[in-house]
C-alpha cells in the first residue's frame, strides 16, 4: 500500500479537460465506454474508455499538466492495463481549449503519430487484465453504495493503493477496500497488510469495510468441479459478466 497525493487541478486545466472530454464523446455514436471521467485523485490519466476490445487511456497536455514530467506514471498503469496511451495535447484559442491535432485529436506515445482508435478495435478475444478487473469491482461495488443513497467521494482502481473507495453517509466518512477475483475461485481473503490500511486510513476515519468481489464469463457452465477440472470460461473484454458480491464485511 502506498499514499499518492496530488493537488488539485487549476480552473484552466479544468476547462481543458472538459473541452477534451466533450471532443472524444462526439467522435463516436455507438460502442463507446467511459472508464474514467472525473478528475478525482489519484490519477495517472485524465480520461479513459472501452470500445469494443480495446482500453484507451488518455493524457490531456494543458495547463500545468505536461507529459514529460508525468510519463513515467502514465505509461506505467497503461501497460498494466493493456491500454493504448493517448496524448492529447490542447491549445486555448479565443478563450476556448480545443485539441492540437485533427480528428480524435491523439498521438500514440508509442509511436509518435496520430491515432484513430477505431482503426485498432478488433473481434480478437482480448482476455481482461487483473487493473480491469480490479476496476469492475470497484464499478460493483459502487453500484451497490449508490443504491444505498451513500455519497461517494473518491474512487481509483490502482491494485496498488488501498483504500479503493471512500463514502460518505450520516454518520460520518468510510473506506471500503476492494478485492477481485475470477472465477473458478470461491473466496477472497483479507490482504495480509490490512493492519497497514487500518493505519494509513484512520487519519481520516476508522470505520472501513472488506468489499470481495468474484467474476465469472456470463456464459460460463459453471461446473462445480471447474477449479479442478479447468472447465470455465476466461473473462473478455466487453463481454457480459455475474458478479458475486455478498456485500460489506465490516473491518
Amino acid at each position: 500500500m502506498y499514499q499518492v497525493e496530488q493537488a488539485e487541478p487549476t480552473e484552466e486545466f479544468k476547462q481543458a479537460w472538459s473541452a477534451a472530454g466533450r471532443h472524444i464523446q462526439n467522435q463516436v455514436d455507438t460502442g463507446f465506454n467511459w472508464l474514467r471521467a472525473n478528475l478525482n485523485p489519484p490519477m495517472a490519466e485524465h480520461l479513459s474508455f472501452r470500445i469494443g476490445n480495446q482500453i484507451f487511456f488518455v493524457f490531456v497536455e494543458a495547463a500545468e499538466f505536461n507529459y514529460k514530467a508525468n510519463s513515467k506514471l502514465f505509461e506505467k498503469v497503461c501497460k498494466e492495463a493493456n491500454a493504448i496511451p493517448c496524448l492529447m495535447p490542447m491549445a486555448k484559442s479565443l478563450g476556448k481549449w480545443q485539441p492540437q491535432n485533427y480528428g480524435w485529436g491523439f498521438i500514440n506515445t508509442e509511436s509518435n503519430k496520430a491515432m484513430n482508435p477505431l482503426t485498432i478495435v478488433t473481434d480478437e478475444l482480448i482476455e481482461m487484465t487483473d487493473w480491469e478487473l480490479h476496476d469492475f469491482a470497484i464499478q460493483v461495488v459502487c453500484a451497490g453504495l449508490e443504491k444505498q443513497s451513500k455519497k461517494i467521494f473518491s474512487k481509483q482502481p490502482s491494485r496498488e493503493i488501498d483504500p479503493s473507495i471512500w463514502f460518505q453517509d450520516e454518520t460520518g466518512p468510510h473506506y471500503v477496500v476492494v478485492r477481485a477475483a475470477r472465477h473458478p475461485e470461491t473466496e477472497i481473503s483479507l490482504p495480509k497488510n490490512i493492519d497497514d490500511i487500518r493505519q494509513g486510513c484512520s487519519k481520516m476515519s476508522n470505520s472501513g469495510y472488506f468489499a470481495p468481489v468474484i467474476l465469472a464469463n456470463s456464459e460460463d457452465p459453471f461446473d462445480p468441479d471447474a477449479k479442478s477440472n479447468g472447465n470455465f470460461l476466461p473473462l473478455y473484454r466487453g463481454h457480459g459478466m455475474f458478479p458475486k458480491y455478498p456485500g460489506l464485511s465490516d473491518l
